[in-house]
């Protein structure tokens, strides 16, 4: 039955006459929903009849569908009082057909909505992730054709004139990481923990319904035209039991699906539909598919490694890419070294648009196989890759000049792909700019400088590149001098948009842009500490029973700094506040940087009490 369904609009049906034929064609195609992504990376969803739609697109394609602005995250831009937001159709994109798999009472096959991505438009301005993108590659696109004017070395090199330059083309890729589970009643973080080091699920056969779930996404993706790669398990989860019924239960897993690059704006939106095709086909067999960066603490976070690509298509259809070498002992050409080079030095602008929730701080820490440091890998020789997992950024690259890319390994699921590939390619220009007219060697050498050697782009006092794994090989002091200091909380990432940031100077990334950023990251930030933060930690800290029956002396005294801990994280008295109390406080005084430094100190306290009280309950028996 599904081998029936179209799962995509093509180019020649995004109109009236073509949507028309198809939907008589396949009478289940009942709806159209216009998808808009805001600055989180929210996108909105509705249904709009395919009658409806059908009578009045005209209306429809030239703004005729609104909403306000409480229905997206554009705070300063859309507010109560002027609150109108226009969605503009954009039928470059690919238009997928959304399936809703539960069945329904009316026909036997699946009821189909037709997702059509859009931009949103304020007055006479666009304000969503998808038109930053869009902007971005058109900005980025005319500063490299400007730089390809003004150094014509590399256009030598490769033989070519500028004028045989038919566009720049960019190129994305994404890995989805996700945890998949039934229960976690009867699965403890020790269970997860030790298979995590025993790596006794990394690249393990699925089984069960995680297996059947696995190979029907894979299958269902290949129909949408995605074209994955692969999909696996992941280093995280452990071995489910199997029922009396032959069923898997207490399920936790993590698993990875990849798929081909394509152009960023694409991959943005297939990243996103992707999420949703995953989540329901794993419901439907009985699990849930969780998309956050550390689901559990202790164990395996996600990634979503981004892929980052760019070069020059001829208008003979040739293609080269603007990063991949001409000398063979180089590992990159000297517009690749400045691209690296703008994207470590300028992290820090960058980091508020990759990272700016709890659950992704808690991923980027040491043991996880994430990135706790700017630093880059380049390889053990320009002829031996390496791969090196520990870094912020890895070159990435194979006999094919043409698949010569960055991969950052910072970004989780829940960064908004669209403004973070947008931040990264405005680093990128940023230092491709510097890298004009200075020799390939020269930026070889700069780029793998020492701390302390004097450079002309980069910082003095740091290093860029490590081949070395940065958590075996450092101490924390070490990568805070190497690397730079690695941000401890939220505010501490996204305090940087309060700053001058010159690399986003009359770029697409416009101050209220920015701004409304900043506002959502703030927002979303203190609401998670407020709402979720306190209430997991309340949560467990009503759970931490006594045994008083069963205690000696050392559990009596253990039990007394547990009970002191948990009075000074939680509990109010008459002349003193716990720090929680403290932290509310301070968020209403507005005070974040305080509000920073004081819930930092509550999760090292808290830290403690859980070690403390697991000490305690090993040793009741």
């Amino acid at each position: 039955m599904l081998d029936s369904l179209c799962y995509y609009v093509k180019d020649e049906n995004k109109n009236r006459e073509g949507l028309k034929l198809l939907t008589e064609e396949h009478s289940n195609i009942r709806f159209v929903s216009l998808f808009g992504v805001d600055f989180l990376g929210n996108d909105v969803d509705e249904r709009i009849p395919i009658g409806y739609f059908l009578d009045n697109i005209e209306d429809i394609f030239s703004g005729g569908v609104q909403t306000d602005g409480s229905s997206v995250n554009l705070p300063g831009i859309a507010t109560i009082n002027d609150a109108k937001i226009d969605f503009i159709v954009d039928t470059k994109a690919k238009w997928f057909i959304d399936y809703n798999l539960e069945g329904n009472i009316f026909g036997t096959e699946p009821t189909g909505t037709i997702r059509i991505p859009v931009f949103f438009r304020h007055h006479d301005k666009f304000y969503c992730s998808r038109s930053v993108l869009k902007n971005t590659l058109e900005y980025v696109k005319n500063e490299m054709l400007s730089l390809l004017r003004s150094d014509r070395d590399f256009l030598k090199r490769n033989k070519i004139d500028h004028s045989d330059i038919a566009d720049i083309y960019f190129t994305t890729g994404t890995e989805l990481e996700f945890w998949v589970r039934t229960t976690m009643d009867k699965v403890s973080k020790e269970e997860l923990s030790l298979s995590q080091e025993l790596k006794e699920s990394y690249w393990k056969r699925t089984k069960g319904q995680v297996r059947k779930s696995l190979e029907e996404t894979l299958i269902m993706l290949e129909k949408y035209g995605i074209e994955p790669e692969m999909g696996h398990k992941e280093v995280g989860g452990v071995k489910g039991k199997i029922s009396r019924e032959g069923r898997l239960y207490d399920v936790m897993e993590q698993l990875e699906i990849d798929w081909r690059f394509t152009d960023p704006l694409q991959a943005a939106d297939n990243e996103i539909f992707v999420r949703y095709v995953v989540k329901e086909i794993f419901r439907n067999n009985g699990l849930e598919a969780i998309f956050v960066a550390k689901p559990v603490d202790g164990v395996a976070g996600s990634g979503e490694h981004i892929h980052i690509g760019m070069g020059i298509l001829l208008k003979n259809g040739r293609r080269i890419n603007i990063f991949a070498p001409q000398d063979k002992k180089l590992y990159l050409s000297g517009f690749g070294y400045g691209a690296l080079m703008g994207l470590l030095k300028n992290w820090r602008s960058v980091n508020p648009f990759v990272t700016n929730s709890h659950s992704a701080i808690k991923r980027l820490q040491p043991g996880f196989e994430a990135p706790v440091s700017v630093v880059a890998s380049l390889g053990l020789t320009p002829a031996s890759p390496s791969r090196n997992r520990t870094v912020l950024t890895g070159l990435v690259r194979s006999d094919n000049p043409l698949s010569v890319r960055f991969e950052v390994r910072a970004p989780n699921p829940h960064t908004n792909v669209y403004i973070a590939v947008s931040a990264f390619y405005l680093a990128m220009i940023d230092g491709i700019r510097y890298s004009v007219k200075k020799s390939d060697t020269e930026l070889d050498i700069e780029i793998r400088k020492k701390s302390g050697e004097k450079a002309g782009y980069l910082l003095k006092e740091r290093q860029y590149v490590s081949e070395r794994d940065i958590f075996e090989h450092y101490s924390q002091d070490e990568r805070n001098k190497l690397f730079g200091i690695t941000p401890k909380t939220v505010w501490e990432i996204i305090g940087a948009l309060k700053e001058d940031m010159p690399v986003f100077d009359n770029t697409p990334f416009t101050p209220e842009i920015i701004y409304s950023y900043f506002l959502s990251s703030l927002r979303k930030w203190l609401i998670e500490i407020r709402e979720k933060e306190f209430n997991y930690m309340r949560l467990e800290i009503v759970n931490m029973f006594r045994y008083p029956e069963k205690e000696n002396g050392l559990d009596r005294q253990i039990w007394a700094e547990v009970q002191d801990l948990i009075n000074e994280i939680a509990k109010d008295d008459v002349k003193k506040l716990s720090l929680m109390t403290l932290v509310l406080k301070e968020i209403e005084k507005e005070d974040f940087a305080k509000v920073s430094e004081r819930f930092f100190s509550l999760k090292q306290k808290y830290s403690f009490l859980l070690a403390r009280y697991k000490e305690y309950r090993k040793n009741i028996i």
